[in-house]
């Protein structure tokens, strides 16, 4: 996806985001989207119907409504046919993250994902909850991942952020110093 679809998904998610807020149905709204991608995912025919330029609007519309109609929130479906109408099919995809996204900031929540180099106790989750909480002053949802290529400790992403304490890591860390150094 192009930066200008990235830019118009986002555009596009801030408006419903608002939207939804004043009809009080963000989570429901976010729910029904995420379940149309998934659909997205699953179906490779409502796939191409959905992402072909051939297929006119008003085709679209009809199909979505026989999909969705009675089963997501009206907002959603309303949403939907909005995007065939300004043929902005393209920014669905990024439009359930960025709705996501939108919907912790205001609730004072981050996502982190935290990777482990063998599976994590739930005290050691615990603790990097915990540690992740104090540093933000937000509540943390963390997933968890093991990946035997970082050696041993943790490494953690949330956001644009990245905290490195792998083993992996700090092998890095001392080859670039002795690179510089010789």
């Amino acid at each position: 996806m192009s930066s200008l679809d990235t830019r118009a998904a986002k555009r596009y998610a801030a408006a419903l985001f608002q939207f939804c807020v004043n009809e009080n149905c963000v989570d429901e709204v976010y729910t029904d989207l995420k379940m149309v991608d998934d659909l997205m995912h699953q179906s490779n025919q409502f796939h191409l119907m959905w992402s072909s330029p051939l297929i006119p609007s008003g085709r679209k519309r009809s199909i979505i409504g026989k999909l969705f109609d009675g089963k997501v929130n009206a907002t959603t479906l309303a949403f939907l046919r909005l995007l065939v109408d300004k043929r902005r099919e393209d920014t669905l995809a990024e439009i359930p993250a960025e709705l996501g996204q939108l919907i912790d900031i205001a609730a004072n929540r981050m996502r982190a994902v935290a990777t482990f180099a063998v599976e994590p106790t739930s005290e050691e989750v615990a603790g990097i909850v915990a540690s992740l909480k104090q540093r933000t002053g937000k509540d943390v949802t963390i997933s968890v991942k093991v990946d035997k290529a970082i050696l041993g400790g943790v490494v953690v992403r949330m956001d644009d952020i990245v905290l490195d304490g792998s083993i992996r890591g700090s092998l890095e860390k001392i080859r670039e110093h002795m690179l510089v150094e010789g």
